[in-house]
């Protein structure tokens, strides 16, 4: 049995003592893998070294491929090519490693302990209060929901926390146009299209009259003081959009350790202002120009509280109140660190907002220090989803909403199972997993940092690199075992030198690259490294399938170390992909 960890992990950690030994100093991290290697499974580039020792590159490599000692150890060969030194694994050793570490427990391969005793808290989705769900909502919930999966397989405590937007001045507007326009039967019938309509109306009707913002500024103070028509009101929003936001919440299968709003809050935002003030951290003054902070617009004329961050390189400060006494977004976010740390004493806190918050995600990290919460906050990034025409907007109606996007993805689903031989709950089951899957894995399979275009096609595509070709994969693995009357987890041991086609190599070792992507996409914040890899697997898996026959293998030994292949295989799939929030099926 090998010792614990993973097999690439502990090659790495041998190259670099067997390179010590020669004198050669690398660390972990820059043995390279090298993917679809003839000669190779390993790299590692000399030219630092080189440089350092006044050496040609080539020539080192050279030198260390004939004196390194490989006997014994997990390398049957090592070569040397424009400057690298090329290491091949021995194959026996390498299949039967891998799948040693696999049988510790299959269903978590790939796992660690590596967060145990460690807290993180993630800020995800986070939607505003009497808004539909659009789908540039999707992008928060789906990374942060990814982010919650991927650290807790490592180990880690994460706390998944919803901060819904349930105050700030746009709830004056709200107000106001509620009291002017609404409609009680509207509003119960269809609460957040029909308050969407509303503030997307005030919007429309405050550029033709000024003094629609003053009575929105007047609402929200009524709001933060305590006034109860302004209180019932906004409770029934709140009560209302929530409802609304369970269900597609249910329908995304995401979930959260806490949701909590920002009106939580209220009782410490004086607190706030009061001790950032005695502390000499903020001070009262007119800002030279006109500022937006989060959500919330402070006009030019205002004497208002504000933090300088000059010293940090920042030229904007950050305002906690206006002039009226209301507090703003950044006073909200500021009391929520607070409570977070106290409550669940985190390492890091991190933020899954839109990269257009850059600035604020300074300024506000920037504040929180001056205030003595050194724990560092981490603002995930991600690019915008935009209409071929422009940005969305939900002030000037210009949206596509998160609902009805599920609903085709659902309904272009159904179509291709329609024929199938399934029973009526199995095609709407497979309809919605599969019409879901798409949805997430177009967003999760790219770089959050890109901006998405939304576009029908890309968004609910069915094949190619998509979610359905991997839970296609996923189902034609249980179909080959159900077959064999293989049982899941089952303990036969296959012969590692069974394994001589290059398709089950190549198949082993994509098997044996997951673990690495895990910790990669840990590290970086970034899922589309598990979801690049499970496409890779799935690719392999129809090499394999293609080349070596399974069921009809030339011997028994052979049939069960192909069958242990596929079902490592399926059991990575599917890890894979609920680690992307993403179900699969035993039947499609």
């Amino acid at each position: 049995m090998p010792e614990p960890g993973y097999f690439l992990t502990r090659c790495r950690e041998e190259l670099v003592g067997l390179l010590a030994a020669r004198d050669v100093s690398i660390n972990v991290a820059e043995v390279r893998d090298v993917e679809g290697g003839i000669d190779a499974d390993l790299a590692v580039p000399l030219f630092r070294i080189a440089k350092e020792r006044g050496e040609n590159p080539q020539a080192l490599a050279e030198r260390l491929a004939g004196s390194l000692q490989l006997k014994g150890t997990r390398f049957a060969s090592a070569t040397a090519l424009k400057g690298y030194l090329n290491l091949a694994f021995d194959r026996t050793r390498f299949a039967q490693e891998v799948i040693a570490d696999f049988r510790r427990d299959p269903d978590r391969y790939g796992s660690a302990k590596t967060g145990a005793g460690r807290t993180i808290v993630i800020d995800y989705s986070s939607p505003n209060i009497a808004k539909p769900f659009s789908v540039g909502h999707l992008r928060s919930t789906i990374i942060g929901q990814s982010l919650h999966n991927i650290l807790s397989f490592l180990g880690y405590q994460d706390v998944g926390d919803n901060h819904l937007g349930d105050w700030g001045a746009q709830f004056g507007k709200l107000l106001s146009a509620f009291a002017r326009w609404g409609g009680e039967d509207e509003l119960e019938r269809n609460p957040t299209a029909h308050l969407l309509s509303l503030y997307v109306r005030f919007h429309d009707e405050a550029k033709s009259n000024a003094d629609l913002e003053l009575e929105a500024r007047d609402w929200f103070r009524r709001l933060e003081t305590g006034d109860e028509r302004a209180r019932s009101l906004w409770q029934r929003f709140v009560k209302l959009s929530t409802a609304e936001f369970g269900r597609i919440y249910d329908l995304l299968g995401v979930k959260f350790d806490s949701i909590r709003g920002e009106s939580t809050y209220e009782d410490r935002l004086s607190g706030v202002i009061t001790r950032a003030l005695d502390q000499g951290v903020a001070r009262r003054e007119k800002p030279a120009a006109a500022m937006v902070t989060g959500s919330d617009e402070v006009g030019p004329d205002e004497t208002v509280v504000i933090i300088p961050l000059d010293d940090a390189g920042i030229e904007t400060p950050l305002i906690l109140q206006k002039s009226d006494g209301t507090s703003l977004y950044a006073t909200r976010e500021i009391a929520t660190a607070e409570y977070r740390v106290e409550r669940w004493h985190p390492e890091r806190m991190l933020y899954v907002v839109g990269k257009e918050q850059e600035l604020y995600f300074r300024q506000f990290s920037a504040a929180l220090a001056r205030l003595g919460i050194n724990v560092p906050c981490i603002h995930v990034t991600f690019g915008l989803v935009r209409l071929p025409e422009g940005r969305m907007s939900t002030r000037a109606g210009r949206v596509v909403f998160l609902e009805d996007v599920i609903a085709e993805a659902i309904r272009r689903a159904e179509a291709v199972v329609r024929d199938r031989e399934l029973s009526p709950e199995e095609k709407t089951h497979i309809s919605r997993i599969v019409g879901i899957g798409a949805i997430k894995y177009a967003d999760l399979s790219q770089s959050r940092i890109k901006e998405v275009v939304f576009d029908w096609d890309r968004m609910l595509a069915l094949d190619g690199d998509s979610a359905p070709y991997l839970q296609y994969a996923y189902t034609r693995t249980r179909s080959i075992l159900r077959k064999a009357e293989v049982r899941s987890g089952n303990d036969k041991v296959p012969n590692p030198s069974a394994f001589i086609l290059p398709e089950e190599l190549t198949l082993l070792k994509s098997v044996a690259r997951f673990p690495d992507s895990i910790v990669a996409a840990a590290e970086s914040y970034e899922p589309h490294r598990i979801a690049g890899r499970i496409y890779r697997l799935a690719r392999d898996f129809s090499a394999f399938y293609d080349k070596a026959p399974v069921l009809k293998a030339e011997t028994a030994e052979l049939r069960e170390a192909r069958l242990f292949l596929v079902e490592m295989t399926g059991n990575v799939l599917a890890t894979g992909l609920a680690l992307l929030g993403i179900e699969v099926t035993g039947r499609m």
